[in-house]
């Protein structure tokens, strides 16, 4: 099942000022992000898939780019999308 990333945060009881500090972005990048107009990097998905207790899976819709932040957040690599293998369900 997918889930967008602001139904799971809603779910999950959340604030957007939050979720932000907890990605350690501001609330407008957040929001940006979590309204589609920027994707979220893959390592912030792994993140926000935890925090809202949802496989990260659901979030494949939203799109995602590689890894690229170090610790002091510049940028490894810049814009370049992940593809996902389409996932099978287990019944």
């Amino acid at each position: 099942m997918q889930i967008t990333v602001k139904a799971a945060r809603v779910n999950a009881g959340m604030q957007v000022k939050e979720v932000a500090a907890k990605l350690k972005l501001s609330v407008g990048g957040y929001s940006k992000k979590e309204n589609g107009h920027a994707r979220f990097y893959a390592d912030e998905l792994a993140k926000l898939s935890n925090l809202f207790q949802v496989p990260f899976e659901n979030f494949f819709e939203a799109g995602c780019l590689n890894m690229t932040r170090t610790t002091r957040g510049t940028p490894l690599i810049a814009d370049r999308e992940v593809e996902h293998e389409p996932t099978s369900t287990i019944e």
